[in-house]
């Protein structure tokens, strides 16, 4: 076995794999990736049978000929796992980062419950990537450990607003992402911004088309670096109504951008601390958002989002810790 394990970064989750590999290139290692569009057929199936099957041939091929390469295999959301254990592929040990709707709501589906568990118990270690997992998480495996949503912040654009002022919804207009409450907050805002600032958002979820009636002028879903120019650009960033931040919103606090949320968010559970963010109810957030618009570098700087989210959320500073694991596991 080499000095380093060969280490196969496979399938992803919001590009966070991908910014994981980014980062060990940067720290002089070679971890290899294999994104969900090489994993498995993105598009709908033909009605042919035999060509139904047919178009995972070079899909199962790729699988076997990366795992065949590889000594250990981090595998990105709980579903995942039956690709690396198919029959005929070669069987390497595995670490599994659960990445929320696969702890959170398919381990409590008896439909794939049996899968997601069985996945879990067959891990060399187990990580979640988001704060509200943790109880889940470590019922399902108490050693589960809180590994958060990497960002590649060396691929971040700078934060400068340029134009008009613009307020972005950073997040899918979902439930997973409070999108009653959030609906509520963007009419509001809607009616305090008129004349001071845009609203816009994805044109993705269930909730944009309503979203769309408040005034929130939709964005077509677009390649991840284009969707970090108009963050970029934007005076202020709303958070996702939920009790918890995902992977967008800390690459917007990474850049410097002042973000508001309905509510409060939960501590991370290394230590203790939460993203410091524009929050509170309806009427409190708004109020902060018109404030911030007015002095958007004003609210940057007494946040303090940037301070705060490179340390905890920069893959560069998981790289050490991730290599350990994966030398660990390699020897058995």
């Amino acid at each position: 076995m080499s000095p380093e394990p060969k280490v196969l970064q496979f399938n992803d989750c919001a590009f966070v794999a991908r910014s994981m590999v980014s980062a060990a290139q940067r720290a002089g290692l070679d971890w290899d990736y294999l994104p969900p569009e090489l994993v498995r057929p993105m598009t709908a199936a033909p009605h042919n049978a035999l060509l139904a099957k047919a178009r995972f041939v070079p899909f199962v091929a790729r699988r076997m000929l990366r795992l065949r390469h590889a000594e250990i295999v981090h595998v990105h959301y709980g579903t995942s796992v039956r690709l690396i254990k198919e029959r005929a592929m070669p069987q390497r040990p595995y670490v599994l980062t659960l990445h929320g709707t696969d702890i959170r709501k398919q381990w409590k589906d008896p439909q794939f419950h049996g899968e997601i568990q069985r996945a879990i118990d067959g891990a060399a270690h187990v990580f979640y990537a988001n704060t509200d997992n943790q109880g889940d998480a470590t019922s399902a495996r108490p050693d589960a450990e809180f590994l958060p949503s990497l960002v590649d912040t060396a691929r971040l654009p700078r934060w400068q607003p340029a134009g008009r002022p613009q307020v972005m919804f950073i997040s899918r207009w979902d439930d997973d992402k409070g999108v009653g409450r959030q609906l509520t907050l963007a009419g509001e805002l809607a009616k305090a911004l008129v004349g001071k600032a845009d609203l816009v958002g994805l044109n993705w979820g269930p909730g944009a088309a309503q979203a769309e009636t408040l005034g929130i002028r939709l964005l077509e879903k677009m390649p991840q670096d284009a969707y970090h120019q108009q963050l970029s650009r934007s005076v202020v960033g709303i958070g996702q109504a939920s009790n918890y931040f995902s992977t967008s919103e800390f690459e917007a606090l990474c850049m410097g951008l002042p973000v508001a949320a309905l509510g409060t968010r939960l501590p991370r559970p290394d230590d203790g601390t939460t993203p410091p963010v524009m929050e509170g109810d309806i009427s409190e957030v708004v109020q902060q958002v018109v404030d911030a618009v007015s002095d958007p570098l004003a609210a940057s700087s007494r946040l303090a989002g940037q301070n705060w989210a490179i340390p905890r959320y920069s893959a560069d500073n998981y790289v050490p810790r991730l290599q350990e694991l994966y030398r660990r596991v390699a020897l058995g």
